[in-house]
Formats: C-alpha cells, structure tokens, sequence
C-alpha cells in the first residue's frame, strides 16, 4: 500500500468523507475504488499514440472558464456546442486525435469546470 496526499475541493471532499460513512468504509477506499474506475474507463484511450474519438462534457458557471484549454487544444476540437441551463454553461465537445492529447484536454477542463466527463465514441 502506499501512501500520498491528495487536494480536494472541499464539496468533494465532504462527499468523499459522507460516502465512505453511508458505506462504513473509508475515505481511502473511497478515493481508491473511485481511481480505478477512472484508470479503467479512461486508460484504454487516453494513450499516447492511440487516435480516439469521444465527447467532452464541461459544466461550468461560464464559457470563458474553458476558453483557454479551448484555444490550446484546438487541433482536437471537430464540434463544439455551448447551452446555457439553469445559469450554468454546459460545453459538449467532440474530440478527435491523439488518446494522450485528449486526456490532457479533459484534464485541462476538468481543473476550471464544476464538472468534466469524456465518453469515448469508437
């Protein structure tokens, strides 16, 4: 087992610490089962050298949030859609390109939304 610290906003952390209480496990296992799914979902296409298609959906309180991951990812972006629902921004964009580049995209986006998911499409 090895050990490390990890930062969490304190909303999640609350959940983290709630969840693990309702299933009187704790946080650690929470973290670790919550860490293998992510490695499970994502590893098969967020690879280098693996050419991926998927969506990328971003809830943030405004566009401007993900603007510059936007910008910077670019190459990847084939569509982008942006709503507005109940006074957040929903972006869903649909990403074609390298699996390495496309995991650092949802991360960059993950780091200024209150909310990021990627669904692979192929």
């Amino acid at each position: 087992m090895k050990r490390f610290g990890v930062s969490l906003p304190e909303d999640l952390a609350k959940a983290v610490e709630k969840l693990s209480e309702e299933l009187g496990t704790t946080r650690s296992a929470v973290v670790a089962q919550a860490v293998s799914n992510f490695l499970s979902a994502y590893s098969q296409h967020l690879k280098d050298g693996h050419r991926c298609m998927g969506a990328v959906l971003a809830i943030t309180k405004g566009v401007e949030d993900v603007n510059e991951a936007l910008e910077r990812y670019r190459e990847l972006i084939v569509n982008f859609s942006h709503m507005h629902v109940e006074g957040k921004c929903v972006s869903v964009f649909v990403v074609y390109g390298d699996g390495k580049k496309i995991g650092e995209f949802l991360m960059a986006i993950s780091e200024r939304a209150d909310k990021a998911y990627f669904t692979p499409l192929e």
